[in-house]
């Protein structure tokens, strides 16, 4: 089982991402340019195209999830 925690982007390059601890993470295929997704596929990306300032939920190395930075701060206040 993989724990995603918060981290807000600070660079987008290709399909990488460098969060605010400094790793870079794979961004998921969900939260790049949705012009290539199937339909199904872009109506449940959550909020679209990833970029920097936006808060993602990331594993070791996969961002998968945008989320709000009050969904962040509020999980990151359960992890202390």
């Amino acid at each position: 089982m993989c724990l995603t925690v918060p981290h807000k982007i600070k660079k987008v390059s290709g399909h990488k991402a460098e969060l605010d601890d400094g790793r870079m993470v794979d961004i998921s295929l969900l939260l790049m340019d949705e012009a290539g997704l199937p339909a199904e596929a872009r109506s449940s990306a959550s909020l679209g195209r990833a970029k920097a300032g936006d808060w993602v939920l990331a594993n070791a190395d996969l961002a998968v999830q945008k989320i709000t930075e009050k969904e962040a701060k509020e999980i990151n206040n359960y992890l202390k």
